[in-house]
């Protein structure tokens, strides 16, 4: 009798049978662009005068266009990962700009579609998206390949690449498709500081740069929307466009973004265009970034993942409303980066409730500008929003987080490397303590003045960041910035004494302890670089950079098995990173192996053939070959770009081995 009810909760409940197959979705081609620090409030369309952004401007016009949305985060990283989970940073994971990985047993759309048959294909423009953080999950194509910034085994990859290069990438693969449906993310980032527009736009916005960068950026969406016209029919193409967060310019006493809640950097552009969505309509209730997912699906014919906590904004299309009304919002950033409380926020149409170590309510629709505190005059909006914030965050409203730099299917690859047990997360109390970033504002403002794209004298950009590691000793940010100006004066020991003196503070990181180990062999102190390399590798596994150094300073010094085992770590992480290939190389050369020498050197060429170092290398095994024609090649590739100051030593040799093939 007691297992007939068992078995017949079981079948109530749904626990003991296969769980529902998903609904087959309308077979729509979708087109998502996401902008980098867009602010709502400077485009065309939003009602700004003083730009023009005809792109977004006729999407806007073919579709919805949502007045008032709201992100979830003013950080690029969980706010993509809202936009495509449907969920807060509080249920994806990803707290922060670095430290935190999308997890792989998340279903973001891309795996939504892929599963369903779709092409998938992701082209981002900037290094906090790239696909190590978990955001290639799903994408048959992710291309993230930022520019390099030199030429030699050691130096990364800039932050960034031009808004036209990513869509040139995007429409080559474009031009591939046939048949299938496909989805296509295009992300490009140049409204991103520092703000500068190339050609026409730095001419016609000289004051204004970051509009001239916004405008720059609608050029790019305007190529990519008519390519796609082109090549999909509109009533089988679904397009949206949204900005991830906004950015402040002075409001609050911020210049960027990442600390505040304000609808400087909250308020987003969000627009949609395709079959199912009628023209011209435009949305004033709130909406947020987590709705989109949902929108689409509804619009696809299918359903959001039940752990979705976004809803479909269709019902607005006609006149209804949508069950959006409250925005939970959060900032891990003053926390992480600086030392400083953490903010959380609950967003209406009406309301902005902000809890920090002094709390904030602002009527967004009598003070749009959010000037006024009206926290003492409404006690009883407070404590309904404080229940708010505790059910998104859930327990008593505080909670612990881990940073956590590699993703669950990596750390089975590094414990079986031999290389480390695991990293070393840094945890955080989430509880509200700390310097509340509105009293920090003075920081902010040295930092901006120090970071001002006016042309100011290093001297006087070292002096404002002293001054602010001085006010605010524990500040982290505060030492890498001020570190870094060191380091371009040439000022190496100041930068290293620097970098101590934070660790002699408690400020402890991955990041610290690289620098000091790429400072420690600088000065030829290889024994004290690894040490600080392997620290800096607990913190964080997935700095391939930092790996790739000590791997480099194990082979010096001979450990030749621990120096192959950091490169294969490495290219897990990345098998497009040319200088793990060429690392290999330098390992098989030492094993005597020179066929394995050569296809890692080949590899390493033809992935970057600006690393002069491996085209060197290669020469050198080509002529040990008797290949004389592609050793000509590769010294002649080395001597037109190898930098005189960094392979002073080098070139004069080069230089012998060439002559001697003539």
């Amino acid at each position: 009798m007691y297992r007939c009810a068992v078995l017949a909760a079981l079948l109530v409940c749904g626990c003991g049978s296969r769980p529902a197959e998903p609904a087959r979705l309308k077979p729509l081609n979708v087109v998502v662009i996401t902008i980098d620090t867009l602010r709502a409030d400077h485009l065309h369309c939003y009602g700004y005068a003083k730009i023009e952004t005809p792109a977004i401007d006729q999407l806007a016009q073919q579709g919805v266009l949502f007045e008032d949305a709201a992100a979830q985060a003013p950080l690029t990283p969980p706010s993509h990962a809202s936009i495509f989970t449907g969920q807060y940073p509080t249920v994806h994971g990803v707290r922060n700009t670095g430290g935190f990985i999308l997890p792989s047993s998340a279903r973001p759309l891309a795996r939504i579609l892929q599963e369903q048959g779709w092409d998938t294909a992701a082209f981002v423009s900037s290094a906090v998206l790239k696909k190590v953080i978990g955001f290639g999950n799903g994408f048959a194509v992710y291309d993230d390949e930022m520019p390099r910034q030199g030429n030699s085994a050691d130096v990364g990859e800039d932050p960034e690449r031009p808004g036209g290069e990513t869509v040139d990438r995007a429409l080559r693969w474009l031009g591939t498709q046939s048949g299938k449906p496909y989805f296509l993310w295009v992300h490009l980032y140049d409204p991103h500081m520092p703000y500068h527009p190339p050609g026409e736009f730095k001419l016609k916005y000289k004051d204004r740069p970051y509009d001239g960068e916004i405008a720059y950026a609608d050029q790019q969406v305007g190529r990519l929307l008519d390519a796609v016209r082109k090549k999909s029919p509109a009533d089988s193409t679904i397009l949206a466009l949204l900005s991830d967060h906004g950015e402040s310019l002075g409001e609050h006493g911020e210049y960027s973004h990442g600390v505040f809640l304000y609808d400087a950097t909250m308020h987003i552009a969000f627009a949609m265009a395709g079959p199912g969505i009628p023209a011209g309509i435009r949305v004033k209730q709130q909406v947020r970034s987590i709705d989109f997912l949902p929108t689409l699906m509804a619009l696809m014919g299918g359903a959001a993942p039940a752990n979705a906590q976004g809803v479909s904004l269709t019902p607005a299309f006609s006149g209804g409303t949508a069950a959006s009304g409250i925005s939970y919002e959060e900032t891990l950033y003053p926390k992480i980066a600086m030392g400083w409380s953490e903010l959380r926020g609950i967003r209406t149409s009406h309301w902005l409730y902000v809890r920090a170590p002094k709390p904030e309510l602002y009527d967004r629709a009598a003070d749009p500008s959010e000037s006024t505190n009206v926290i003492g005059q409404h006690a009883a909006e407070v404590q309904k929003f404080e229940a708010q914030l505790k059910n998104a965050i859930g327990a008593d409203g505080s909670e612990k987080v881990r940073t956590k730099m590699v993703d669950e299917r990596l750390t089975a690859q590094l414990r079986s490397l031999g290389y480390l047990s695991g990293s070393s997360p840094q945890e955080y109390d989430l509880n509200g303590q700390g310097p509340d970033p509105k009293d920090r504002v003075g920081i902010l403002k040295l930092i901006y003045l120090a970071e001002s794209p006016v042309n100011i004298p290093q001297s006087r950009r070292i002096a404002l960041l002293r001054q602010a590691v001085e006010e605010d000793p524990k500040d982290p940010s505060l030492y890498h910035q001020l570190g870094g100006e060191l380091e371009k004066a040439g000022l190496y020991p100041e930068a290293l004494a620097l970098y101590q003196t934070a660790l002699q503070r408690g400020v402890d990181n991955g990041r610290l302890h690289s620098r000091i180990a790429d400072l420690s062999l600088r000065a030829g102190d290889k024994g004290r670089a690894i040490v600080e390399y392997e620290k800096a590798a607990q913190f964080n596994p997935g700095d391939l950079e930092s790996q790739t150094n000590l791997a480099t300073a194990y082979l010096e010094k001979g450990r030749i098995a621990d120096a192959e085992r950091v490169f294969r770590w490495v290219l897990s992480n990345d098998d497009r990173y040319a200088a793990g290939h060429n690392g290999l190389g330098l390992v098989a050369i030492q094993r005597r192996d020179m066929a394995a020498a050569q296809t890692q050197f080949e590899q390493a060429v033809q992935l970057n053939p600006d690393l002069v170092e491996a085209q060197m290398n290669l020469g050198l095994i080509y002529e040990m070959a008797g290949d004389r024609v592609r050793a000509k090649a590769c010294f002649e590739a080395f001597l037109a770009k190898a930098s005189r100051k960094q392979y002073g030593e080098l070139i004069p040799k080069v230089q012998q081995e060439l002559t001697a093939l003539q």
